[in-house]
């Protein structure tokens, strides 16, 4: 989808012509279930169609070959190589991926702030459970300045040093759940790297609401979701 302003249809109740919504139905709450503009559905029972009248066909020799410019196409917009991008359920499922594939030692710790996704926070339960790894919860309470967040995480890596234990990996946000804020992410995707931690950054309302640019952040793993905001990315205003 391009991002440009010019090519995207205007936003506002012009844009509702573009959805499936019942004329009765007010939609509020996009984020979690929302749904996707008219010409996407059309497409996906496009393929639906073609993977169902030739389905051997379909899956051993043309579907590697439509996910390589749908991979090519999300990658120019966040500003990344398309060998970096891979396609997945969703970014929860992103979140899992990443955690169970480190392999943790006595003294690692996961880092995470109160406003994670609790479907996150789970996995990082289990893993306590079933690995070395501890977890250490940084509670944000708002209304808090960026420079509190920024500063909170710093704090917090420094105090897992002196205490002779590491900050292996620290989960955070673009823009949170509950609350609805925008999070200083890129500043706290610098800090990890200042600090030998990996990051690793929830961006699943990050599409469409603010702009990214993965090529100069460059967080160590970044997990999205296309069918929040993306609908929405040629009307991204200046954050």
């Amino acid at each position: 989808m391009a991002n440009d302003k010019e090519t995207g249809p205007p936003f506002g109740h012009a844009m509702r012509s573009h959805f499936q919504y019942d004329p009765s139905y007010i939609p509020l709450n996009h984020g979690a279930f929302g749904t996707y503009p008219k010409i996407v559905r059309d497409r996906l029972r496009y393929f639906q169609d073609l993977s169902e009248s030739r389905p051997d066909d379909f899956f051993r020799f043309k579907l590697a070959g439509l996910l390589d410019p749908a991979r090519g196409a999300i990658a120019d917009f966040l500003g990344v190589d398309a060998g970096e991008c891979v396609f997945l359920p969703n970014a929860t499922t992103g979140i899992n991926t990443v955690l169970r594939s480190l392999v943790f030692e006595k003294g690692d710790v996961i880092v995470y702030f109160s406003t994670i996704y609790g479907a996150c926070e789970k996995t990082v339960g289990y893993l306590k459970e079933t690995t070395p790894v501890e977890s250490v919860k940084i509670p944000l309470s708002y209304p808090l300045g960026d420079d509190e967040v920024v500063i909170k995480l710093q704090d917090k890596i420094g105090a897992l040093k002196s205490e002779g234990r590491r900050a292996r990996v620290a989960i955070f946000d673009t823009v949170s759940s509950l609350p609805g804020v925008r999070v200083p992410w890129e500043r706290l995707v610098k800090v990890c790297r200042e600090e030998d931690t990996l990051s690793l950054v929830d961006g699943a309302h990050g599409i469409g609401h603010i702009r990214l640019d993965l090529g100069q952040v460059q967080p160590d793993f970044f997990v999205s979701n296309c069918h929040k905001g993306a609908p929405l990315v040629p009307n991204i205003l200046d954050d």
